[in-house]
């Protein structure tokens, strides 16, 4: 044989052992490797959209094509955001959260904030040449984490299991958050961005089931093509008709698969389908450590804690003395008393109810724990003006309590000491969760709970009158889902009184008279919602007396559509536009919030 012909055949049967050999291996590699491959792939189109659309349009300062550029690149980001906000939590932040300073208070360092909800907020005002040398900023500055986070991803080896799990997070994001406008309150594409999501779950379910013809996520996605309004959209049945649907066939396709579940960093159980299921949430989650976990001789003890006097100087006054059953845990006062007669403290008594189900405490979150409110509340002066030790050498001469304590912390002892009083105090308030409402039967099959004006009312909440992005559904308070890990705080504005024609803002500084940062000023955390029809006066200060009042001020635009400056107000100060209508639907929604017997 010539060497020229030699020289060929050689190559040609290299270049197809090659070939063959990296065949082979694309055929041998796992569901999980195919699909990080394909993140791999989607996350190059994402930042070369970013660099030939976005970063060009911004350039030539073409506005037209900044906006449309903008909303495409979005999409595409929400389309791995499944797998952005599981794998790469610190870089989602960066790439996609809140437009709100993040303060590390132990650190005393501020982080200012990055992404396309910036982005949003500057490509939706007026263009000057200032902020758009800051949209300019921002696109580079993504383009980098892009690129950091790309390199990192070569390094990481993901499981079937996470995949799954980042699955099942993506669709409780969605519900909670995706179709709430809560990171697209200019813009309002929620709708169509739930779509580019969902086509994210679908790419990962079409490489575990290729040849399925299951229509769940796909009729989803229809239903979105066809529903694009912001405002009308229905998203109760979207829940409950095809999110729901969505999770149920992920974890049979898990099951099927026998792919088990993962330690998640989520609150909710690991094997939850739903976040409105019955025992969805797993309560340990929110303690510290296992010496703290609930069981019910811990609920037991607390509850007698909880209702007797003896915590207090004095044995006259026990928790009972503010928090009353009957009001879901409140006492219906615009502030509470103190200890002195008719003294009021400074500030309205919030509902025990779901508390346990938070990351902060108090309004200005300067607990971080209940164990941690408990003795605060019991060695305060207005309040209690106790002392957890002083009270555990009563308890212990008492022979009910000692066999209380024996049972629930399994000391042959009996003994009480400070610690165990906070826990069982903790464990019995974390117990106050039935999640027993009308709307919670209704989200879970049946139908009859709700009547035509409560479901407006929850879409106007989740949808129009934004009331969701801040009240995150399940819970209605301000812990985000789907991790729970951070419970938030807002500045509105609230005012000292009602009056709409001279309004104050109320001299309470919330955060601020604890850490001193002018993000603070004003600032409250977000409460819970449910058993919100029982639970009135309305506000830290209890001003507004009953829903109206309140749907009022929002209506408005918070402090600053009532014509107060609150320069850091972090409630949107666009007036609702919501109709009277619309706010007793919304109104009508909320009662569905309150347990029932």
């Amino acid at each position: 044989m010539p060497r020229l012909k030699k020289t060929v055949f050689f190559a040609a049967l290299i270049t197809f052992a090659t070939l063959l050999s990296i065949f082979c291996k694309m055929e041998n590699r796992s569901n999980a490797e195919l699909v990080k491959t394909d993140f791999d792939q989607q996350l190059a189109s994402f930042q070369d959209a970013i660099e030939k659309k976005l970063l060009k349009a911004v350039l030539q300062r073409n506005e037209k094509e900044i906006k449309q550029s903008f909303l495409q690149t979005r999409a595409k980001y929400k389309r791995l955001e499944y797998y952005i906000e599981y794998f790469f939590p610190s870089t989602s932040a960066l790439l996609n959260g809140a437009p709100i300073d993040e303060i590390e208070l132990g650190e005393n360092l501020i982080e200012q904030p990055t992404g396309f909800q910036v982005m949003e907020g500057i490509i939706y005002e007026q263009p000057t040449k200032e902020n758009r040398a800051e949209l300019l900023n921002e696109v580079k500055k993504m383009q980098l984490n892009l690129q950091r986070m790309s390199r990192f991803n070569e390094q990481y080896q993901i499981t079937d299991a996470q995949l799954f799990d980042a699955m099942r997070l993506e669709i409780f994001r969605i519900t909670s958050l995706g179709i709430t406008g809560f990171d697209t309150p200019d813009a309002l594409q929620s709708i169509p961005e739930t779509a580019s999501a969902l086509r994210g779950i679908a790419d990962v379910i079409a490489i575990y089931e290729p040849a399925s013809t299951d229509k769940t996520v796909s009729s989803a996605i229809a239903y979105l093509d066809k529903q694009p309004n912001f405002n009308n959209f229905d998203r109760l049945t979207f829940i409950t008709d095809y999110l729901d649907p969505i999770s149920k066939y992920i974890s049979s396709l898990r099951l099927a698969r026998k792919i088990p579940t993962v330690a998640s960093g989520s609150a909710l159980h690991d094997d939850a389908i739903s976040m409105f299921q019955t025992n969805a949430f797993n309560v340990d989650k929110f303690v510290g450590n296992s010496t703290q976990f609930i069981n019910n001789d811990k609920v037991a003890l607390g509850k007698a804690l909880f209702n007797d006097a003896v915590l207090s100087n004095g044995a006259n006054r026990s928790c009972t003395s503010c928090h009353h059953q009957s009001l879901a845990f409140t006492d219906g006062l615009s502030k509470a008393t103190g200890i002195s007669k008719g003294e009021p403290l400074l500030r309205n008594t919030p509902t025990l109810t779901y508390a346990g189900l938070q990351r902060g405490f108090f309004y200005d979150l300067k607990a971080g724990t209940l164990e941690d409110q408990a003795l605060d509340v019991v060695h305060q002066k207005q309040e209690m003006n106790g002392s957890l030790t002083q009270a555990a050498a009563k308890i212990n001469s008492s022979k009910t309590y000692f066999s209380l304590f024996q049972k629930a912390y399994e000391d042959k002892s009996g003994k009480a000491d400070a610690w165990k009083i906070q826990h069982a105090l903790a464990s019995y308030i974390r117990s106050l969760a039935p999640f027993n409402s009308r709307f919670d039967r209704y989200m879970r099959g049946d139908k009859k709970q709700l009547n035509a004006d409560e479901k407006k009312g929850f879409n106007l909440f989740m949808g129009k009158a934004k009331c969701g992005s801040c009240h995150f559904a399940p819970l209605f308070n301000g812990t985000q889902a789907p991790l729970f890990s951070k419970s938030e705080a807002e500045v509105l504005g609230v005012p000292s009184t009602t009056d709409t024609i001279k309004p104050k803002i109320d001299q309470d500084l919330g955060r601020y008279a604890l850490y001193a940062y002018p993000q603070y000023k004003y600032s409250f955390k977000t409460s819970t919602l449910r058993n919100i029809k029982k639970t009135a006066p309305y506000m830290h200060n209890g001003v507004y007396k009953n829903l109206t009042q309140v749907m009022d001020f929002y209506n408005r635009g918070g402090g600053i559509g009532l014509g107060i400056p609150v320069e850091n107000q972090t409630l949107s100060a666009d007036r609702l536009n919501l109709s009277k209508l619309e706010i007793e639907q919304i109104i009508a929604f909320l009662g569905t919030l309150d347990d029932l017997p």
